[in-house]
């Protein structure tokens, strides 16, 4: 079996193996609650159709914003226009969908370094830090949402987790992006190509005005998918407030670590037991975050697919010319 056949048998298994652990931890978080799937069926039948509307509307406004996060942490590096980089975050959404593990943020950098020249490990180290920035997004708005109402417990452990790794993750960045052993006693580079390029990602960027950027930009996406959450239960008669919209939010980003391709079963068990917190019966708790990822899923697939149609040839080929990047 040749390599590039190993390659693709290797990806379909880890696929395979994503998507049961997804669907695995959804039906043991039914078995534990006890959730009937006639009832859970019930709940889909007549839901409302403008929530469902404006949350699927609002998935392309949500990509929108975590683009533009990305877009100012890439721009001191690659100053693509705005809508390049929404072209290029839809094709990283769509990979996503169909591969465990953000597999498509990989190929998102694997997009820009065929069609720009740009040392992929460069690209990487950006993606990183604009990985970092979307987690210091949430910890920026925890103290926004307080003001809303109060959190239920384990929010303020998911925060003490969260600023944790933040700061863990901003002492890495800060050493990789610093002159710290970069070259050795005779002036010559220090570690492989790839290594310099990488840390090369992370030191781009002007630190101060990035966190003050970050502070600003970071949140936009967490807030504005709370108020999805909040409109789009609705549908299904919930009244939630902006709190139990966030902790929603909250739980099924923490129950993503299961590498399911489109966090398929790991996004209704987190959101469910958040929900089963606040009194929502648990079929229509399930039923809601059932319908809540499709309307998220199905437009930024879609969105991914037409990119692809209309680029498919060159998307990993040329590069862009310079023009086009101003």
């Amino acid at each position: 079996m040749s390599e590039p056949e190993l390659r693709v048998k290797g990806l379909w298994l880890r696929t395979g193996l994503g998507l049961i652990a997804g669907l695995g931890l959804a039906i043991l978080v039914m078995l534990y609650l006890g959730v009937s799937q006639r009832e859970v069926l019930r709940q889909l039948r007549h839901p409302k159709v403008w929530p469902i509307l404006f949350a699927a509307g609002g998935s392309l406004i949500l990509l929108g914003f975590q683009t533009l996060r990305w877009w100012m942490v890439m721009r001191p590096i690659l100053p693509l226009r705005y809508f390049q980089a929404y072209r290029a975050m839809a094709v990283g959404f769509f990979f996503n969908a169909l591969l465990p593990a953000r597999a498509g943020d990989l190929l998102r950098v694997q997009y820009l370094g065929k069609r720009t020249g740009i040392s992929r490990a460069k690209l990487l180290g950006t993606e990183i830090v604009d990985f970092c920035s979307d987690k210091w997004g949430w910890v920026a708005s925890f103290p926004l949402l307080c003001i809303l109402g109060v959190p239920p417990p384990w929010l303020f452990r998911a925060l003490l987790l969260l600023s944790g790794a933040m700061v863990a993750a901003a002492l890495v960045l800060v050493a990789m992006g610093s002159s710290l052993w970069r070259t050795g006693s005779d002036g010559d580079s220090r570690g492989p190509k790839w290594l310099h390029n990488l840390r090369d990602g992370f030191a781009v960027h002007q630190w101060k005005r990035l966190f003050w950027v970050e502070t600003l930009i970071a949140p936009l996406p967490w807030l504005w998918e709370t108020l999805v959450i909040a409109i789009g239960g609705r549908a299904l008669g919930l009244s939630l407030t902006p709190m139990e919209a966030f902790a929603v939010l909250t739980a099924f980003n923490l129950a993503m670590v299961v590498p399911a391709p489109a966090n398929v079963g790991s996004f209704e068990s987190g959101g469910t037991l958040a929900l089963v917190q606040f009194q929502v019966p648990n079929s229509t708790a399930l039923a809601f975050l059932v319908l809540y990822h499709l309307t998220q899923v199905i437009p930024g697939v879609a969105a991914g697919a037409l990119v692809l149609g209309l680029e498919g040839r060159a998307l990993f080929g040329s590069q862009l010319k310079t023009k086009n990047c101003a």
